[in-house]
């Protein structure tokens, strides 16, 4: 990768440049920093068919894609920078990411990245200029998760969906459906957990999965259920073409599922919950503020329990703890060796974390506990939602 030439846009600057669009719309400026994807080395995603036989992956040294990045950045700038990558490569956390850090370069960049990145490697992102990020989310069933070979779990994508909530960092997702195996109690428990993750980013778009040329859905489509695969019909707007002939040509394509449910039908309940989600979003928040002994949870999502929560003791210690994916045991060993009010027992937290998630303030998958709200300063730079003049009463 180090022995590519560096990008020459200057033809394409200078028509935009002489453009009308040239004083409406500001350039986006095309960054590649590795091919391929390291994920899909291991484990396909089952409708990723992006990377065709190209899908291993190689990426360029943390100095020569920095002064790629300088050398592009200074020969055109004024622009949005979007890098082209498939994922990105979790050794630059180690050089480039913070190189870019370093520089301060005043650029607002997207990458795409895989959805289990820990906090700080996300808050390294943002220090980096890394405002917006697409992870792949897709899903929110651990069935169906398991089904497209994602790799991670539902808890673990709303955790990313959070820490970027805090953080400040814009998250495009889609989700998608329509995957044989799929059940229909995965779809009734998204749409139940939609109305508590309402302040967080709704996904960009849903609907039914569609088959593309490479990917495991389209070589495999047997045995993974799909049958009658046909190019999309939009190609027969496109080219006058027999079908045979377009089957070369196609990318992407249509197909039936087997499957003893209706996919519109079983999948209604959470397609019109992104709907509601998307329509409150703006006005929805759920946050935390630490004021020493006890914890202030304001929660201004639709349909919230109470307005105003406050913990203390091991009940603030243990949904601070769950900030990130805690079970009641790891909570116990880090109370154990932080706390100093002596022991408690997992009967206690385990009362506490099930109360917290029967008021809607956290989400529990068996052992597995994840505190919805996020940490906000008194400042505030998370959420517009304003104060109430209850708090001052705290």
């Amino acid at each position: 990768m180090d022995a590519l030439p560096i990008p020459d846009y200057d033809e394409y600057f200078e028509q935009f440049n002489n453009s009308s669009l040239g004083w409406s719309r500001k350039p986006s400026l095309l960054f590649e920093t590795s091919r391929g994807c390291w994920w899909g080395e291991k484990h396909h995603c089952t409708f990723c068919g992006l990377n065709g036989d190209t899908m291993k992956y190689r990426s360029k040294s943390a100095a020569r894609a920095f002064s790629e990045f300088l050398y592009l950045t200074e020969r055109y700038p004024g622009s949005s920078v979007n890098v082209v990558d498939n994922i990105l490569d979790m050794n630059y956390f180690k050089d480039f990411i913070p190189m870019l850090a370093e520089r301060n370069h005043g650029f607002n960049l997207f990458y795409e990245v895989k959805a289990n990145l820990r906090k700080d490697q996300l808050r390294l992102l943002c220090q980096a200029g890394v405002g917006e990020i697409q992870p792949g989310i897709e899903s929110l069933s651990d069935n169906v998760l398991r089904i497209m070979r994602k790799g991670v779990s539902a808890l673990q994508n709303i955790q990313l969906m959070k820490w970027c909530k805090e953080l400040g960092l814009k998250v495009y997702y889609n989700l998608i459906w329509g995957f044989p195996g799929e059940r229909v109690d995965d779809y009734l428990e998204m749409a139940k957990l939609v109305p508590l993750i309402t302040h967080l980013q709704p996904p960009v778009g849903e609907g039914p999965i569609r088959i593309d040329r490479f990917s495991p859905n389209f070589e495999q489509a047997q045995q993974l259920g799909f049958t009658n695969l046909s190019p999309h019909p939009a190609y027969q707007y496109v080219y006058p073409f027999a079908t045979q002939v377009l089957w070369q040509l196609a990318y992407f394509f249509t197909s039936q599922v087997r499957t003893s449910c209706n996919l519109p039908d079983y999948t209604r309940p959470l397609a019109d919950g992104v709907k509601a989600w998307r329509a409150c979003h703006g006005k929805s928040d759920l946050f935390w503020i630490d004021k020493g002994a006890r914890l202030l949870l304001w929660d201004f999502r639709p349909g919230a329990k109470e307005v105003l929560t406050v913990l203390m003791g091991h009940e603030r210690f243990a949904y601070k703890t769950c900030d990130q994916i805690r079970t009641v045991r790891q909570i116990v060993d880090l109370w154990r060796t932080s706390s100093p009010d002596g022991p408690i027992d997992e009967a206690e937290i385990r009362e506490a974390l099930d109360s917290f998630t029967e008021r809607r303030l956290m989400v529990r998958q068996g052992d597995l506990y994840l505190a919805l709200a996020y940490p906000k300063s008194l400042a505030g730079t998370g959420s517009h939602t304003p104060m109430p003049r209850l708090e001052a009463s705290i």
